[in-house]
């Protein structure tokens, strides 16, 4: 086997992605630095994508499954099997996992996304872990997802870490990244991040039209970041001081990518000639809630040490003209109708599209996502109560004395964070963040969890988190909880999601 020279070696998982192969490109950057190994699935495209990169001449096939020269190792493996993720991980320093089964497909899955995202990562920190000195040598960052944090609704858009975690009804992808984070911060590796990533936004616009696009609110608020600074952000973790390790970020692109989700509509399909938004959707075709996006009032933090904030929403909107697919530029001599029809055939009427849900009275589905198909039947048009792009907000309670140092907290105030999430904290001593104690919550679970875990993270009984969403009764009990829950919900409701909801639609 052809030996890397001694330069620091980052594994990449994720690198046909999105922000995977964003900061796949910005590693390459960076070769007179760092070796490159990634870990891909042998398909056709991921071959085709990635030939380019190793000069023939120079590769080395010791097995079928392996090719390497000149700084760059691709294992032609997947992350649900644990040789092959061995493989990926041996005489690494990095490892900056991105890769996971999203949505919509992870949704309609559940399977797949759990043993791909959390089974994935448990392959990884496994891994890890049976390197030489890998607990303490290996440094491992996680791409986590706002997805985790469901619905965030006027009032309470603004979201830092710690926030309660509640993963919207159906969403399936969102809940294997909450086990998979858990994994990884209680894996015992000493230098780990994760980050929380925030709607990527990608130049192929057109890519993005698919169902989902409905089920946003459209009073949504959003902080994107676009693809370019997510993976060179990404990479930038490598750069990063000891006091970087260890913590829970989230990642948007600052106060120049913040928007309400009916402005990014305006603009978006005024810039790609479609016209007003206004004649060519109804009001009615979004849903009202059961999502996820928001504002992050500390996103500033991974920017201080990350530098990733380079571009903005304008420059997303450029990006998007530039890469409109020439068919669009014929769109503005189309009448509206015509348009519309191609929304009302491809993306509300199929199972997944919010009208479906209606023709077809899926009373889970409309529940869900609008309360009731009476309040669905209320919606205005667009003409009436269009969202108060001026709302106040506020920033919720985590239920301690934020103001104190990490090392001046005591068992009292993981008494105090258990009784404020309705349950109890079980253990007597307190000797650290990262030493775990014994919790019991409202529903009398015992499980025992770290600090970091609960109070830096926002995680709380592991059995409780859904699949399935008993939300209703969660909130009654849980005061940490209904926070993100009453505003938009009515404390009379009774909602039960059990763990195959999702078959529905299949």
């Amino acid at each position: 086997m052809i030996r890397f020279a001694l330069k620091p070696r980052v594994l990449l998982t994720g690198a046909s992605g999105s922000m995977g192969n964003e900061a796949f490109k910005e590693l390459m950057r960076r070769r007179s630095t760092y070796d490159i190994v990634l870990i891909l699935r042998p398909s056709k495209t991921n071959k085709k994508m990635f030939r380019k990169y190793i000069p023939k001449s120079s590769i080395s096939k010791s097995q079928n499954s392996l090719v390497e020269g000149d700084g760059l190792k691709i294992v032609w493996g997947d992350l649900t099997s644990y040789d092959d993720v061995l493989q990926a991980v041996d005489g690494v320093d990095y490892v900056l996992h991105p890769a996971a089964f999203i949505a919509p497909g992870a949704d309609h899955n559940p399977y797949l996304a759990e043993k791909i995202n959390v089974g994935g990562t448990i392959n990884i920190i496994n891994a890890i872990k049976a390197q030489d000195n890998g607990i303490e040598r290996i440094k491992l960052v996680y791409i986590s997802s706002v997805a985790i944090y469901g619905d965030r609704l006027a009032p309470i858009y603004w979201v830092r870490a710690g926030d309660p975690l509640k993963p919207s009804v159906y969403d399936f992808y969102a809940t294997t990244k909450i086990r998979a984070e858990k994994e990884v911060i209680e894996s015992g590796i000493k230098n780990w991040v994760s980050i929380r990533q925030t709607y990527i936004a990608i130049p192929n616009a057109m890519g993005l039209m698919d169902p989902i696009m409905f089920h946003q609110p459209i009073d949504q608020h959003i902080e994107m970041v676009t693809v370019e600074d997510a993976g060179y952000g990404l990479v930038q973790c490598l750069e990063t001081p000891n006091d970087f390790w260890g913590r829970v970020y989230n990642m948007g692109g600052g106060p120049d990518c913040r928007f309400i989700f009916f402005q990014y509509m305006d603009r978006m399909m005024r810039n790609l000639g479609l016209g007003d938004y206004r004649t060519i959707m109804d009001r009615n075709w979004f849903c009202t809630r059961n999502f996820h996006c928001a504002w992050f009032a500390d996103s500033y933090i991974l920017n201080e040490y990350l530098g990733h904030w380079r571009q903005s929403l304008e420059d997303h909107y450029q990006q998007v003209k530039e890469a409109a697919p020439w068919y669009i530029k014929f769109a503005k001599f189309l009448p509206s109708r015509i348009i519309r029809s191609m929304f009302t055939s491809r993306m509300t009427t199929g199972k997944d599209g919010t009208m479906h849900w209606i023709m077809n009275n899926n009373e889970g589905r409309i529940s869900a996502f609008w309360g009731s198909k009476e309040k669905w039947e209320q919606i205005p048009d667009w003409n009436d109560n269009m969202p108060d792009i001026d709302s106040e907000a506020y920033i919720l309670n985590h239920g301690y004395d934020e103001s104190k140092d990490l090392d001046e907290l005591t068992i009292e105030d993981m008494k105090k964070v258990a009784q404020f999430r309705g349950g109890e904290c079980l253990s007597s001593l307190f000797k650290g963040m990262n030493c775990k104690l014994m919790w019991r919550c409202a529903f009398g679970h015992e499980f025992e969890a770290s600090p970091t875990l609960v109070l830096k993270a926002g995680h709380w009984c592991p059995e409780c988190l859904a699949p399935p969403w008993n939300y209703d009764e969660i909130a009654k009990r849980n005061p940490f909880f209904s926070q993100v829950y009453y505003t938009n919900h009515d404390k009379n409701e009774s909602n039960y999601y059990d763990e195959k909801c999702y078959e529905d639609i299949l």
